[in-house]
């Protein structure tokens, strides 16, 4: 079973550790961005959608919870920014841990995902996946 809860400000702190080194790495591998752009660049997005680790307006970071031989793991995050106007959400973020990629778990999140955006009435989801992601345009196929 897998669960999706909306994170708390110490989680939230928590994840912008992962974001921060994600994206920072992203910008530098795919957009030849300097170690301190990219970073100065990761933070200011992060700190702009959680200022003090609260979610600016519609956005919204989900922990990501599988139980797994009886016992509940953190598996990851998702950070979603919601458009209610166009009735559509945007991933901004998908995170999977390392130690639990390849095991399903983010085909199980995106289907969890996309049934509670069915509850809410958004009509559209949206992402944005850089071209060499292999394992993420596998998933979202």
């Amino acid at each position: 079973m897998l669960s999706l809860k909306e994170c708390t400000g110490s989680e939230i702190g928590e994840y912008c550790t992962i974001f921060v080194n994600e994206y920072k790495m992203d910008l530098i591998r795919n957009h030849q961005f300097s170690q301190l752009e990219a970073h100065q660049k990761a933070n200011a997005t992060f700190n702009t959608s959680f200022p003090d680790n609260q979610p600016a307006k519609n956005n919204s970071l989900l922990r990501i919870t599988k139980i797994l031989s009886d016992v509940p793991c953190q598996v990851g995050y998702m950070w979603l920014l919601y458009y209610p106007e166009e009735q559509s959400v945007f991933i901004m973020d998908f995170y999977i841990s390392p130690e639990y990629r390849n095991k399903k778990i983010g085909h199980e999140a995106m289907n969890n995902v996309i049934a509670m955006l069915e509850e809410k009435q958004m009509a559209t989801l949206k992402l944005r996946v850089e071209p060499d992601n292999q394992a993420a345009i596998g998933l979202y196929k």
